[in-house]
């Protein structure tokens, strides 16, 4: 195990944003929309103003005396049939509101139960309108669009595939499998909430934002459009993060209204969100409802895939929401089975409710889900063992590389391996008996097995920096960002492969626009495709450089020097200096140093992918799932972290099962969120999620120089699915066919009971 990167935080000792406090720092409260849309009439803050404490109240006349710009879209995408429709997204609401937790007054006081004292006295008047939070409703000709621009509440409708020949496959198949598939918003819930911390210097004009996030070079730019200042105006820094999931990559208003607050009143401005703001105020992941098809040839082969969906933006385009239900789902949308025919189409409409985006999987979760859920329709239909057909649908090896209809080329593996695997670790053939045994102990036992595949991406705009220095340490500098992975330790252990030193010698720096010009941050699972091989690109790059300073400092040639275990020897010879004395020479000529810095070129998406097996067991008198055994077999390409790896394959699991089991966000007719905070909404506890049997199959990735592949996503790909397929395994006894996610024990005992 590599050790050294994360001590800090095992020890307690982690400086997250909530542990900064600075001298005459003063307190942010949200005041936020009760209702999920209306006309807003009139704002009353004159009260909050004069409380004791209070330094600044400000509503959205005051951003627009500032001439504050809104929060647009970063990543727009061309519809099929026009262009997106984007609602201008203000900071503040103004003129009406559009879902519960909308920001609509800043308080800022001198602490922070004065601020909350000072918002309790805020008044909206609001005249509240008929509000839709069901995406199945949203386009009925019978309710009101939400904004006037946007007809039928829809932003854009996209597709992507060989729909043509989809349709000539699924009009001629033998056997047509058919079933609507819902995936609920889910809450992100990282273990830290948001939040953050705001500085500026009237002799300079500065601000200075310390946030977590997911990369402070994107963050910084959007921030720096909204507030109308050149980037340079703004330093943006992340220290340690407790969570992201995606939640905290995007800007949010909370972060404009501190960076505004600490101009207007010169002292620092925090603000860290509370739990139940999360709930109203983050955005959501997942909310799309799949319309879907499986043709099958008499012989159980798979023709054609289809999904039309309809997926729930919420109020506002956030984001990069547009590419999260559209190209996010469809990059992997056959999974590991060749399917002739595919095809996908969505409409992207507006609820009322808190936008949604990018969740771990950013759209592939829900399209493998789907699939999955259909597969296992067909074996019913067809009377075929659930892992036979797959195995006989699964891509060979001898087919790689693969293109998909879907435009994607996937590089390699051995998908009928990992089949075989899998059924002789998880005893498939024993399944039969342990029902059995369940069921004489009054239980229901169900099985659900499936293949996933992630194909990587993300940003590749990342610059490396890799410097030795004096004392010994060599600095690794990277536009990547951790936030609770590990990145650090897994690119500790890449720089020390490349410069033949021990890890502990490797320090890695990340979060501080101040140095860093360019970097994408952390998603699409692209520390390693992008950031790892950058890094070690740029350490031998510095060994170049250093080269040809040893090669002065042993008088001789370049050409006569060799590299190994952190020293430059002539060849043949007993002859050398180390590194550190190469570093220390350098540093001496008062000379940049041993310095290499490269940006990121090449092939940055590979395709990890896998196998999971999870059995359960319902108890018919309460509807209660327990998840008795988990056996998964997943090709990361080479591992350069096994605990990270593994850690990273167990969490995506934990999500996946709260995700098919218990997560699903709820309204009621008039938009109030039902599940708003922890008391309502549920997450898996230790005790709902199993001992987990992991093993690797690694193939190694011709598109990246490591051969590594990503991670982060991938079993939040394949996790749910094979849950939601064991409990209706479990249930097809009693006449069940399927139910929609998330499959809580009242619809569980309810579907039994009928």
């Amino acid at each position: 195990m590599i050790r050294g990167a994360d001590d800090d935080l095992v020890r307690g000792k982690g400086r997250f944003v909530d542990d900064v406090s600075l001298s005459g720092q003063l307190s942010m409260t949200i005041v936020r929309s009760p209702v999920a849309h209306g006309v807003l009439k009139h704002v009353d803050i004159a009260t909050a103003r004069s409380m004791p404490g209070v330094r600044a109240v400000l509503q959205a006349s005051d951003l627009d005396a500032m001439d504050i710009g809104p929060l647009p879209c970063r990543a727009p995408i061309d519809g099929s049939d026009g262009p997106m429709i984007e609602p201008r997204r203000p900071v503040l609401a103004d003129g009406k509101v559009v879902h519960v937790g909308q920001a609509v007054v800043a308080v800022i006081a001198e602490t922070s139960a004065a601020a909350m004292d000072a918002a309790e006295t805020v008044d909206l008047d609001i005249d509240a309108l008929p509000a839709v939070t069901d995406v199945t409703r949203a386009s009925n000709p019978e309710i009101a669009p939400i904004w006037a621009e946007a007809p039928a509440n829809r932003s854009f409708r996209w597709e992507r595939g060989n729909g043509a020949e989809a349709d000539r496959l699924i009009a001629s198949a033998a056997n047509v499998v058919r079933q609507q598939v819902v995936h609920p918003r889910i809450a992100i819930s990282p273990l830290e909430p948001r939040g953050c911390i705001a500085m500026y210097d009237p002799a300079t004009r500065r601000f200075d934002l310390e946030s977590p996030s997911q990369g402070v070079v994107s963050l910084r730019t959007a921030l720096a459009e909204c507030l109308g200042i050149d980037t340079a105006d703004l330093r943006v820094r992340t220290g340690d993060v407790g969570g992201s999931f995606a939640a905290k990559i995007w800007p949010f208003p909370e972060h404009v209204l501190a960076l505004i607050g600490a101009r207007l009143t010169g002292a620092p401005v925090k603000w860290v969100g509370t739990r139940s703001e999360a709930y109203v105020a983050d955005a959501a992941g997942r909310g799309r409802v799949d319309e879907a098809e499986l043709a099958l040839d008499t012989d159980g082969r798979f023709l054609a895939f289809r999904i039309r969906a309809q997926a729930d933006l919420g109020a506002f385009v956030h984001t990069v929401a547009p590419h999260v239900v559209t190209t996010g789902a469809v990059r992997p949308f056959g999974q590991l089975y060749d399917i002739p025919g595919q095809h996908y189409a969505v409409e992207a409409l507006f609820t009322n409710a808190v936008p949604t985006d990018a969740y771990r999987g950013a759209g592939k979760p829900e399209s493998a889900a789907t699939l999955e859920r259909l597969i296992d329709l067909a074996a019913t239909e067809l009377n075929i063992d659930r892992l036979d057909l797959r195995r006989r649908n699964l891509i060979r090896p001898e087919a790689l590389p693969h293109a998909t209809p879907m435009g994607e080329t996937m590089d390699a593996g051995d998908f009928p391996a990992i089949a075989d695997r899998i059924a002789v670790a998880a005893d498939w053939p024993g399944l039969a008996a342990r029902k059995a045994e369940s069921r004489a102990r009054g239980n229901l036992r169900g099985a659900g097995i499936g293949f996933h595949l992630h194909a990587t991406g993300g940003s590749t705009a990342e610059r490396s920096f890799v410097q030795a220095r004096a004392d010994g340490t060599v600095l690794v500098r990277t536009g990547a960002q951790d936030s609770g992975q590990g990145h650090r330790r897994a690119l500790a252990a890449v720089a020390a492969e490349a410069l033949e030193i021990p890890v502990d010698q490797i320090v890695v720096e990340q979060g501080d626009s101040a140095w860093l010009a360019i970097g994408g941050g952390s998603g699409g699972s692209n520390l390693l495709p992008v950031a790892a091989n950058t890094v070690h690109r740029a350490a031998h790059t510095m060994l170049d450089s250093a080269k040809e300073i040893a090669a002065g400092m042993l008088e001789t040639a370049t050409v006569d020097l060799s590299y190994g275990a952190g020293a430059f020897r002539i060849v043949g010879t007993d002859r050398a200096v180390s590194l550190t004395e190469v570093a220390r020479r350098a540093e001496t000529d008062d000379k940049p140093g041993c310095v290499g810095e490269v940006d990121f070129e090449g092939t940055h998406t590979t395709f990890p992918n896998g196998s999971y097996l999870c059995e359960v067991e319902v108890d018919p008198a309460t509807g209660e799932v327990r998840i008795d055994r988990w056996t998964g077999v997943d090709d990361l390409g080479r591992i350069i972290d096994d605990a990270g790896a593994r850690g990273q394959i167990q969490g995506g699991i934990a999500q996946g099962i709260g995700e098919a089991l218990m997560e699903g966000m709820c309204f009621n007719g008039d938009g109030q969120p039902l599940t708003a905070s922890m008391l309502d909404a549920a997450l898996p506890r230790a005790d709902q999620v199993p001992a987990f049997v992991l093993d690797w199959a690694p193939t190694p990735s011709p598109n990246a120089l490591l051969g590594a592949k990503g991670c982060g996503e991938l079993a939040a790909i394949g996790a749910p699915g094979v849950v939601i397929n064991a409990v209706m395994d479990a249930l097809a006894s009693e006449g069940v066919r399927h139910i929609d996610m998330p499959l809580t024990p009242l619809k569980i005992w309810q579907s039994l009971a009928r």
